[in-house]
């Protein structure tokens, strides 16, 4: 890998691990994958597993330009029709372009191009769905006219090489999500779901005041020792490794 390339590689891995939401992960993934990866149109299709039939719900299409939005919601309209929906059940994340799995022109023969992407004019589509521990939770595809040819072995395989951190990412800002959208929990509360004593309670409880050891030294009049010791059980009760993951219990 060239310099430049590598430094953009690497770029584009910090803007990704950045993202703290779904809603900032999916412009930031479309726009910076455009600098390695060239298209006309991409789009970001969730995916949400219903909890009583199991089956995959394709929704809220995130589509570069937003004006492609019209024809990724024409697509879900006949999402049964598609010749590539088996992508979105693959256990594990896959790259697949039209070019490669339809031969020759039969890719303009599909029902979906016929009747969706006919008007776009679009040449080649690239998709990649995006699943963590076997949960699908996405897919992203991207398109090309014919002025823009074909998509290329390498940039398939650019692509393969950063599905595990795009599959992280995506499992980390839905569980953010998820974590900010329960109810906080009380001091109290966490004291009896993870069996603190009084004193790891106080300290937990001052932790969430943000205050340094110092400045709960001073407070409660213990040494450094008896502290870091009742710090140790907080996280080893907690299920924990750091302050910073202590913070996220709130």
């Amino acid at each position: 890998m060239e310099t430049n390339d590598f430094l953009l590689y690497n770029e584009v891995l910090y803007r990704l691990h950045a993202c703290r939401t779904m809603e900032e992960l999916k412009p930031t993934l479309l726009g910076q994958l455009k600098l390695m990866i060239p298209y006309t149109y991409a789009s970001f299709l969730s995916i949400q597993v219903d909890p009583e039939t199991q089956e995959l719900i394709h929704r809220d299409p995130f589509c570069q330009p937003r004006q492609f939005e019209a024809a990724e919601r024409a697509w879900l309209g006949q999402i049964d029709q598609s010749y590539s929906i088996w992508l979105s059940h693959a256990p594990e994340s896959m790259v697949v372009r039209d070019s490669e799995i339809l031969s020759g022109d039969n890719r303009f023969s599909a029902p979906s191009y016929r009747k969706i992407y006919l008007d776009y004019h679009i040449y080649d589509c690239m998709q990649m769905n995006i699943t963590y521990a076997g949960q699908a939770m996405g897919r992203l595809a991207f398109y090309r006219t014919q002025a823009d040819g074909l998509f290329t072995d390498r940039e398939a395989f650019l692509l393969r090489t950063l599905s595990n951190h795009i599959d992280l990412a995506c499992y980390h800002c839905t569980q953010r999500q998820a974590q900010a959208a329960q109810p906080a929990r009380t001091l109290e509360e966490l004291t009896q779901v993870y069996g603190l004593t009084r004193r790891e309670t106080e300290i937990l409880g001052l932790v969430f005041q943000d205050r340094n050891n110092e400045e709960i030294l001073e407070q409660l009049h213990i040494s450094k020792n008896t502290l870091l010791k009742h710090l140790q059980n907080l996280y080893r009760k907690c299920g924990v490794s750091s302050r910073w993951d202590l913070l996220k219990l709130r």
